[in-house]
């Protein structure tokens, strides 16, 4: 079986308009979403299967390889069929012209003419065919981008309608509580806002079940059943004794996302927008898309 370096399998990734970037094909080893492994010699890096590199380039152009495998046999034993059948005529047409029989000499040159340009036609035909897949593939692409930006702005939008829905249930509670004190004739407090510092890990572990019901991504589910995205998230917000750290708290009223920089008065906006902002990092690796950035009061 054949294997490839990192600066060959890279070559072939460009050959299937995957990326031009080596960065980012270590980054997809490092990962384990291209199989590899390292060199007995460290210097010569990674060894990729030829296997292993198409079955990737399968996953993400699904149905390519198998185009350019076809094209790539018919170029290659198209000219070696001509080839062939062009020495068993030209053979013919010799033995012919030794008898003397030029007629039957021009006819075959005649005949092998017309097959060449006849083989040169199909080549030309399947040379439009692979540019017409090549096209709709950059089509699909320009579609798959513009879907993730629109993906990418509902999502936002989604998190700034639910941190409004907060703000409203507290002042809802804000004003219920002042109807009743004033219903049992009790002086009103003014009431502060005061920001939540502390959340478990089973409350977090309910927040991010929640979200997580949008999305049905087999990563994502391998990732729920270990508990990996769990932790990594909300060891960013709080310490081990689930005290709200320092950084996240911005200022008397508002709390700074680590993971998405944007300003929140509620402190479950925050933790829903950034366990989605983490899915969407997973879900869309190749880009790196972070969701929108900027502040939200």
């Amino acid at each position: 079986m054949k294997v490839y370096n990192v600066h060959q399998a890279l070559k072939i990734l460009q050959e299937y308009y995957i990326t031009d970037s080596i960065q980012m094909v270590t980054r997809w080893i490092r990962e384990g979403k291209i199989k590899a492994e390292r060199s007995a010699n460290r210097k010569e890096g990674w060894r990729i299967h030829h296997d292993d590199l198409f079955e990737f380039i399968e996953e993400h152009r699904p149905g390519l390889p198998e185009v350019m495998g076809v094209y790539e046999w018919y170029v290659e034993n198209s000219f070696s069929m001509l080839a062939s059948d062009h020495r068993e005529k030209q053979n013919k047409l010799d033995s012919e012209e030794v008898k003397g029989d030029s007629t039957h000499s021009e006819e075959l040159i005649k005949q092998l003419m017309e097959e060449k340009n006849q083989l040169e036609n199909q080549l030309i035909n399947m040379q439009d065919e692979l540019n017409l897949v090549y096209e709709q593939i950059t089509e699909l692409t320009v579609k798959i981008q513009k879907l993730e930006e629109e993906n990418a702005f509902l999502i936002g939008l989604y998190e700034q309608i639910d941190e409004i829905y907060q703000e409203l249930d507290e002042m809802y509670q804000e004003l219920k509580n002042k109807n009743q004190q004033e219903s049992s004739n009790e002086t009103p407090k003014t009431t502060e806002h005061k920001l939540k510092k502390k959340m478990s890990v089973k409350d977090f572990k309910t927040i991010f079940e929640k979200v997580i019901k949008g999305y049905e991504s087999e990563t994502i589910k391998f990732i729920q059943q270990e508990n990996e995205l769990i932790n990594e998230i909300y060891t960013l917000f709080f310490n081990e004794d689930g005290e709200l750290k320092n950084e996240v708290i911005y200022d008397d009223e508002k709390y700074r996302c680590p993971l998405t920089k944007k300003k929140y008065k509620n402190l479950r906006s925050m933790l829903k927008n950034a366990i989605r902002t983490k899915l969407e990092q997973i879900l869309n690796p190749v880009d790196g898309t972070v969701l929108a950035n900027g502040s939200s009061s």
